[in-house]
């Protein structure tokens, strides 16, 4: 089993592969790279106790799904916090957001919208949403969950996104974004 040591976590390439592959079956969430390798440093550590019993990665197949567990309970950190945040707190996460958004890295065009959200305006490769299809993108972050997108129309699906409620997860949820808008993921509202 290789290992990838990055800012911190130490996990294995199978581990970060497995848990990527199940955030593709994971309906209605999209995950910052920070949660997945938060999830693939969970796995590599659940292999590893099982390695030492005389379990290998590929028998855990036959009983449960390691991969999405991994994936399903780290992500929950980032979509039910432990303490409800403040008002100020949300506002600022939403204005770091909104600069991650508009920096010349991500450069897309948005503005504060209600509470604490970002409305961003959608381009030609933004996949089609809201009544008539050309609806822009609400994304926001809540009190007591996580962020969130969703096209800035009622009724429109809600998409969680996995990230840390911090500036650097600001600035990954703004690529997440910046992806969707430049059709770089498909169409993840009728995953």
């Amino acid at each position: 089993m290789s290992t990838t040591a990055t800012d911190g976590p130490s996990y294995s390439t199978e581990a970060y592969a497995a848990v990527e592959k199940a955030s593709r079956s994971h309906r209605g969430t999209l995950y910052a790279p920070s949660v997945l390798e938060h999830a693939a440093e969970l796995l590599t550590d659940l292999w590893a106790a099982g390695e030492r019993h005389g379990v290998t990665a590929l028998e855990w197949g036959w009983a449960v799904d390691l991969a999405s567990g991994a994936l399903d309970v780290v992500s929950r950190r980032y979509e039910r916090p432990e303490k409800e945040r403040t008002t100020k707190e949300t506002l600022t996460l939403s204005r770091h957001l909104l600069a991650a958004l508009t920096s010349d890295e991500i450069g897309l065009s948005a503005k504060p919208g209600p509470r604490a959200s970002v409305i961003v305006e959608r381009s030609t490769d933004t996949p089609r949403g809201g009544f008539h299809g050309d609806a822009n993108l609400i994304v926001g972050i809540h009190s007591d969950g996580g962020w969130d997108m969703a096209f800035n129309q009622s009724g429109a699906p809600v998409l969680s996104i996995a990230a840390p409620a911090s500036q650097a997860g600001a600035s990954q949820v703004a690529e997440i974004v910046r992806a969707l808008v430049h059709g770089e993921l498909g169409n993840p509202f009728r995953r």
